[in-house]
């Protein structure tokens, strides 16, 4: 794996080893750049996801070990540009990293660049390396890295101002082998169809299909948003009514017969695990960039006044 990969892997292996970079994990950043130019931004047309399994009660020390990681990236002006994203509902004891090109030979150059970097470390910083090398298996019960490319005819008004976005649900489905296209066209001729007539606006959709890393037919929706307050609007329940009896008849079919599972998770972005260029950040420098906070000073504790001298003793 490369040192890409090894940034959101926290380096599980030696730093002369291809480590792992990303960033998922979903979007969606430096990389995304570009994008934000466009009006409106479109999503990037690849990510490099990693998952990770925390053991359970390690949360707390990973989010140490990767804001220290973020630091040695901004001292060595690496190009592995990531957002992270922590629990809100789903596996507690997972962190997603995301990273996002305009191709994967974009990606592979980001790769071979970052690795240069970080082998290229010495002295203290070649120290701090190996120091959280080393503590990376103690946290780590598991790890997956995922390759994604980006579906814009099965999308649904994508285009949002990432850094200002503060969560993704993201929905997992996998489709059963041989029925990719009885699921894209449920996507496309129903439900994104059924999205434009419940007029939605407020529903933002970019759907990634999983090319590498995960079972065939694995598909990935992510749904920003600015506040969880999005999830009290029932789009499900909206999109569904604006549907015909016999719209809702073949949605129904489709999904018995071409969907395994689905699972939806809620997920925070992490600003101290992610790793965002200046103009990705420029855009909302008080999350992305927050100053660290003054330590207050104890305030002096009052004296207890002295009690009074005694009477003279007759």
């Amino acid at each position: 794996m490369s040192v890409l990969l090894q940034p959101l892997k926290q380096f599980g292996g030696s730093v002369m080893k291809k480590s792992l970079l990303l960033v998922l994990a979903l979007v969606l950043l430096s990389t995304f750049t570009p994008a934000f130019a466009q009006d409106p931004p479109s999503p990037p047309k690849v990510l490099l996801l990693v998952r990770e399994e925390i053991k359970p009660g390690m949360m707390g020390t990973h989010a140490r070990h990767s804001a220290e990681f973020v630091g040695l990236f901004n001292q060595l002006q690496t190009p592995n540009h990531r957002i992270a994203l922590v629990p809100v509902a789903g596996n507690e004891n997972e962190v997603i990293y995301i990273n996002a090109s305009d191709s994967f030979a974009q990606l592979e150059n980001i790769t071979r660049t970052t690795d240069k970097k970080m082998e290229g470390a010495n002295g203290s910083m070649r120290v701090k390396l190996d120091a959280l090398e080393k503590e990376a298996p103690a946290m780590h019960a598991a790890m997956r890295d995922m390759l994604a490319v980006y579906r814009p005819e099965l999308s649904f008004n994508p285009g949002v101002a990432l850094p200002q976005m503060r969560y993704f649900a993201i929905t997992t489905t996998r489709v059963r082998p041989g029925f990719d296209a009885a699921y894209q066209e449920y996507v496309q001729k129903l439900i994104n169809v059924a999205r434009q007539k419940a007029k939605v606006d407020n529903l933002h959709v970019a759907l990634f299909q999983v090319v590498s890393g995960a079972p065939a037919g694995t598909y990935m929706a992510f749904r920003p948003m600015k506040s969880l307050a999005e999830m009290d609007d029932p789009i499900g329940m909206r999109v569904r009514a604006a549907m015909t009896d016999d719209q809702r008849k073949d949605a129904d079919k489709a999904v018995r017969e071409s969907i395994i599972s689905s699972e939806t998770s809620t997920y925070a972005f992490a600003p101290g695990m992610s790793y965002v260029d200046k103009g990705f950040a420029a855009a909302d420098p008080g999350f992305w960039t927050p100053k660290p906070q003054m330590a207050m000073k104890p305030k002096p504790r009052k004296r207890a006044p002295k009690p009074p001298p005694p009477p003279p003793a007759n």
